[in-house]
């Protein structure tokens, strides 16, 4: 029987990662995927560039992947749980595809199996800020995210993004890409620096994304009435 997208809409089936997973994602500047032990230098470089810059949203560049051995722990811990069958998170690297420097980094998160939804997140390193990384990343990857497996890709129904109202760069990504915003939830988080903050959600539905254009269909938008 073919796969048709309303089919693919109302599969009542949790979610499986694809075997095999995806592979690297390529933009017309990027390539997204899994990290590996090459990567180690790397993703130290990009932290150390300007670890200051990361704060206050990125708070694990305090504590975690400070030195070369940190950055393989972090690495051999995304690979071991990539291999586990429940494995609900999967961090990718973001690498500009001319030089193959680290940029930044992203991912799938907080799988929830049973209602096919994932989660970004994305960051970029603070010389590559102001271009247009964490949009064109986040298009792609949501891209890859709503395809079918049958497609190659990982077979979402429902994607989501996270961030805090005052990180301006972060909260752009969505609505740049036409994300609806369906959540504020006033204070509902707190970071050293910043104190309660207010959290924006946005998501998106397989069926409200034009794949071939990279954005959500005319007219889903957020809504600014929930601002």
């Amino acid at each position: 029987m073919p796969i048709t997208m309303q089919s693919f809409l109302n599969d009542p089936d949790p979610w499986r990662a694809p075997d095999p997973l995806p592979g690297p994602i390529e933009t017309e500047r990027l390539v997204l995927r899994l990290y590996e032990h090459g990567d180690a230098a790397a993703l130290l470089e990009a932290l150390d560039s300007d670890r200051n810059g990361l704060l206050p949203w990125i708070v694990w560049v305090r504590t975690d992947n400070r030195t070369i051995a940190e950055c393989h722990y972090s690495i051999e811990l995304f690979r071991r749980a990539v291999q586990e069958p429940g494995c609900n998170t999967f961090t990718m690297g973001i690498f500009d595809r001319a030089t193959g420097r680290l940029v930044g980094g992203t991912g799938l998160h907080r799988i929830q199996p049973g209602s096919r939804v994932a989660e970004i997140g994305y960051w970029v390193r603070s010389d590559r800020r102001g271009q247009g990384i964490a949009t064109e990343a986040t298009a792609a990857l949501i891209t890859a995210g709503f395809a079918p497996q049958a497609e190659g890709g990982w077979g979402f129904r429902r994607i989501t993004i996270l961030c805090a109202a005052q990180n301006l760069a972060s909260a752009a990504v969505p609505r740049k890409l036409g994300l609806r915003l369906e959540l504020r939830a006033r204070q509902e988080r707190y970071l050293d620096g910043v104190g309660y903050h207010d959290l924006l959600g946005f998501a998106l539905l397989a069926e409200e994304w034009d794949r071939a254009a990279g954005r959500a269909l005319p007219g889903i938008g957020w809504d600014e009435a929930v601002r």
